[in-house]
């Protein structure tokens, strides 16, 4: 059974605490150089992004509650789906690797030009290749639990309602993650210091 902590952002695999893929990356992020007032109100908004796209693919979101400062992000992924012709078949999906005990919830899957994705959804201008690490750890939970992915995606939301669909396929991004992750389980074995983890890349 996995059970997720949003305050704490810790997931628990049968009460077992595990990394996540977000912390698991937490070496190859670095945000020191922003204010910290300035990263909060990113993570925020990334946050809000995020809700409010599940929310409109589950047919559930009100519209005339929603803050005006998102819906320019709302108009992108409306037009990357009637551009693509998306159709998510999962959608915020908590999954969990049995073996290498590490989970993650990955923002969608569906068919891209005929073949099966997995994408995750930024709010932000540039889509850095710590992205296609991100993606692979997802993929590999995918295929972990019987959903094969062909291809990974990152999707930049844009403040002028405008979206970036890019591309992943650098094959070393997987073996990238394994090795973040042995080094991530060999300090908390030996109780070392962990940098300080952010619980959101989308902002």
């Amino acid at each position: 059974m996995l059970t997720f902590d949003p305050v704490a952002h810790e997931y628990r695999a049968d009460g077992r605490r595990v990394p996540s893929v977000t912390q698991t990356l937490a070496p190859l992020v670095d945000y020191s150089s922003v204010p910290a007032a300035v990263l909060k109100r990113a993570q925020e908004l990334g946050t809000a992004v995020h809700r409010m796209t599940e929310l409109y693919d589950l047919d559930d979101l009100d519209m005339d509650e929603l803050d005006i400062e998102l819906m320019p992000y709302l108009s992108a992924w409306i037009k990357f789906r009637a551009d693509t012709g998306f159709v998510p078949e999962t959608i915020e999906q908590r999954l969990h690797h049995p073996s290498l005990h590490y989970a993650g919830t990955s923002d969608r899957t569906g068919l891209i030009k005929r073949r099966r994705a997995v994408i995750d959804i930024k709010k932000m201008l540039c889509l850095p290749p710590v992205v296609g690490v991100q993606l692979a750890a997802y993929r590999e939970l995918h295929i972990k639990h019987g959903t094969p992915i062909e291809d990974r995606y990152g999707l930049g939301l844009r403040a002028d309602g405008t979206y970036r669909l890019v591309p992943f396929t650098d094959k070393s991004d997987w073996p990238t993650f394994l090795s973040l992750l042995t080094l991530r389980n060999f300090k908390d074995k030996h109780g070392l210091a962990i940098a300080k983890e952010f619980a959101d890349l989308a902002a």
